[in-house]
């Protein structure tokens, strides 16, 4: 996805100066938000972070590491008057694009509940790997399961011999 006059929307990589910005996102769309330091420490950690934008403010992003030939996705946000138009998907296939070609899976969990993340996710090829039992707090006070997923990236190339 690159700036794109005819859709308005731009997409660059978010600089710690937008961590405000990333938290008002996340608890416009989030029960459990993270808050504006913990992008920032995010950020300092070497994680990074594709902004969804329009002319008119931010409307999304995702953070994600890369480690070793592993990228795992640690917190996707579409704003919620933003969503289903196709945004997510967008952003996660740009995402996917600009991972390091020596990238062999792509690693998520999300909530049990989130069965539109489970739609887009599996639209665009993951697979359920397992449960986290009671990983994330719920609002009844209780706690929720995480799904493990991941992606399949680029197939491991075995030199012949």
């Amino acid at each position: 996805m690159r700036s794109s006059s005819a859709t308005g929307l731009h997409l660059r990589r978010a600089e710690k100066a937008d961590c405000s910005t990333l938290a008002g996102l996340a608890k416009s769309a989030h029960s459990r938000p993270w808050n504006q330091a913990q992008y920032l420490q995010s950020l300092v950690a070497g994680h990074q972070c594709w902004l969804l934008a329009t002319d008119a403010g931010a409307i999304g992003f995702c953070v994600f590491n890369q480690s070793g030939d592993e990228a795992e996705i640690l917190d996707m946000v579409i704003s919620p008057g933003w969503r289903r138009r196709g945004l997510a998907e967008q952003l996660l296939s740009h995402l996917i694009a600009q991972l390091p070609r020596h990238t062999r899976r792509l690693l998520l969990e999300v909530r049990t509940s989130n069965l539109a993340a489970h739609s887009l996710y599996r639209k665009l090829g993951f697979s359920e790997d397992g449960l986290r039992k009671n990983y994330y707090p719920a609002d009844n006070g209780g706690r929720e399961d995480a799904v493990l997923m991941s992606l399949a990236l680029h197939p491991i190339v075995k030199e012949a011999g």
